[in-house]
């Protein structure tokens, strides 16, 4: 019987890739992708629903007089509710319940910086001199400025719950700074969209689209192919040891090799190997098909890792070639679940660009078929 590769003395100390260090495992990206904007659609949705519910007459005057009291308690009760569906998901990787916190004093301090600002605003829109120009330009080019200058004020704005939440996320990540301008780029993303429906409708082509979808839809992709992108650092990573690797391959390439393995490991696990609890293991395999090493990734795949076929497979001699030349490997999450089954992930999983195309084209549909069935709620200014 071969011994792992992963217990060789002699395998060599290759640079770890990129991948390795993701707070957020590749092969999981279109599954937390799709959660995560389904729990921020969520959020969005049971906002809407609690102010929506709202009608004593006497709490609904008060507030409309008093515009940072209603706009602090408008970003408090969307910062607990929105975050805290996306906790629901977020909560596998980020151990650490203050992501609530941090994006509630976020979204507070949003709404009413921007409740402040466009109060100032307003007051200067009534004076003379700001009148006089007013009445210069057509009404269709004031619709366009004032919706110009409400989406800049929000993406800067948006820069508050883009520091709160980093606050606490460089405390797991490594190089996560660029992160405060996520929640901005998700707004002037909204904005395109909205006015690009609005241009449409301009153009008499018929194609609204549900504002408050499309908003929350965007905050959501933004915000997790941000999550996608983030590197944990290095002491909270449970790759960096003893695992090594090569540069990986292609993602199509991985594909095939993947398919190859799970056809090589479902010949080579038989009943008598079947297995009371999933064993996962991290699995690189050469761009010939050949097995070159594993890692068990949970306890009982340490213990039970006789009762798969890794053991006889491996073929070590692959990372220690003659000319010295370590081969590209691809790496895969391989399952030995109860029962015989079997599942091979590409650990380099779905290209995060492709990911995003195929949610943005999501949400704008499901935005179009929600403005079709509430029409009163599409706002093309």
């Amino acid at each position: 019987m071969r011994s792992p590769a992963i217990f060789s003395p002699t395998m060599p100390s290759i640079p770890q890739t990129h991948s390795q260090h993701s707070l957020i495992p590749p092969f999981e990206r279109i599954q937390f992708t799709g959660l995560f904007v389904l729990a921020t659609g969520v959020g969005w949705f049971l906002i809407w629903s609690i102010l929506r519910s709202v009608q004593d007459p006497t709490l609904v005057n008060y507030l409309e007089g008093r515009g940072l009291l209603s706009a602090l308690v408008t970003g408090l009760v969307s910062g607990l509710v929105v975050s805290a569906t996306q906790w629901l998901v977020l909560r596998r990787y980020l151990p650490d319940w203050l992501w609530i916190l941090a994006s509630a004093t976020g979204y507070v301090l949003l709404t009413t910086t921007l409740e402040s600002w466009w109060g100032w605003i307003g007051q200067a829109m009534i004076l003379p001199e700001v009148n006089a120009l007013a009445e210069r330009v057509s009404p269709q080019t004031m619709v366009m400025l004032t919706g110009l200058i409400r989406t800049v004020l929000a993406a800067i704005c948006s820069i508050w719950l883009g520091v709160t939440q980093w606050l606490l996320l460089r405390q797991y990540t490594r190089s996560s700074r660029w992160w405060i301008g996520v929640p901005s780029i998700a707004v002037i993303f909204s904005a395109l969209f909205t006015s690009f429906s609005a241009g449409l409708v301009l153009l008499k082509v018929n194609f609204p689209l549900d504002v408050n979808v499309l908003g929350a839809g965007i905050l959501g992709i933004t915000q997790a192919i941000s999550l996608c992108a983030l590197q944990r650092r290095t002491g909270n990573n449970v790759l960096t040891a003893p695992f090594t690797t090569a540069p990986e391959v292609d993602y199509t390439q991985a594909n095939r090799l993947g398919k190859r393995l799970h056809q090589h490991l479902s010949d080579a696990w038989t009943k008598e190997h079947l297995n009371q609890e999933s064993l996962n293991y991290l699995v690189a395999v050469t761009e010939t098909g050949a097995i070159a090493t594993y890692k068990p990734m949970n306890p009982a795949a340490i213990d039970q890792v006789q009762q798969t076929p890794l053991p006889k497979l491996v073929i070590p001699e692959v990372l220690n070639p003659d000319n010295g030349i370590v081969p590209p490997l691809a790496q895969f999450d391989v399952t030995f679940l109860p029962s015989g089954k079997l599942q091979v992930r590409p650990w380099s999983g779905v290209p995060l660009l492709w990911i995003t195309l195929g949610m943005l084209s999501v949400i704008v549909a499901a935005s179009a078929i929600a403005a079709r069935f509430n029409p009163s709620l599409v706002d093309i200014n």
